[in-house]
């Protein structure tokens, strides 16, 4: 049956169906692809929960919401990089053999990457829980630590090989050059991410600092900031000069 025209209209007006204000989304419709990464993030969340039982007594109460802060953490992880996979489906709706092929990886290591986020979380975020993850030696912290790091590199290396297949095709796509300034823009990101992960594994092995390796994450948040700051002036001069409107 099929849809009243006024009522297509009337959901492509929702937020989150309709295109940013200066890309065209070429991905209209959600992909089995998609679908199945969908399904791989949710029972990610879901292995985030399962060694969690529901509490009997006051202080099993307590265990769980002292998790909460761990759980917080990896949860918000999983999410920018589902929201990171996302964009890169609504913007280019790519489903070419490459595309599926790193999607594949992605999702093999998002669903391996969840028992060690939750160890590490659960180290660091924990108090007072006698059931929490423990680390015993700065050896062990080591390995954490480059486990943790080599994890990300490997994610956000594949993520910018599908923001750099897309980049290739821009002729394909026909992506503005307002667009392939945003196109350049999680590129430079997920470089970043993957300089600072590269960055913390090498403090883990040369300093005797327990903290310094995991708090070199927090320079990201204004890294990336300003990294988006200069895309957004590109893409406002771009925009003004009549470059960037979206095609249709």
């Amino acid at each position: 049956m099929a849809d009243n025209p006024s009522d297509t209209s009337w959901r492509e007006k929702l937020p989150g169906r309709r295109s940013e204000e200066h890309f065209h989304w070429r991905g209209k419709e959600v992909s089995r692809l998609e679908g199945l990464a969908d399904t791989v993030f949710g029972f990610a969340v879901t292995l985030l929960i399962v060694a969690v039982e529901v509490p009997r007594t006051f202080e099993g109460l307590m265990d769980v919401v002292r998790g909460f802060p761990a759980f917080t953490a990896c949860f918000l992880l999983l999410m920018i990089f589902w929201n990171a996979h996302y964009r890169f489906f609504r913007r280019y709706g790519l489903e070419d053999s490459f595309t599926r092929f790193v999607n594949i990886a992605i999702m093999l290591l998002v669903l391996f990457s969840v028992y060690p986020l939750k160890f590490l979380f659960g180290a660091i975020l924990v108090f007072g829980n006698t059931h929490a993850s423990r680390i015993e030696s700065m050896e062990q912290l080591r390995q954490v630590y480059t486990i943790y790091g080599l994890g990300f590199i490997g994610i956000w290396t594949l993520y910018g090989l599908l923001y750099a297949h897309a980049l290739r095709l821009r002729h394909v796509l026909n992506l503005t050059p307002a667009e392939v300034v945003q196109t350049r823009e999680p590129l430079i990101n997920f470089a970043i991410n993957i300089a600072v992960c590269i960055l913390s594994i090498i403090l883990a092995h040369v300093t005797s600092s327990s903290g310094l390796p995991g708090f070199v994450y927090m320079v990201l948040g204004p890294i990336l900031t300003l990294n988006g700051m200069w895309h957004g002036r590109q893409v406002a001069r771009l925009v003004k000069a009549g470059a960037g409107k979206a095609t249709s």
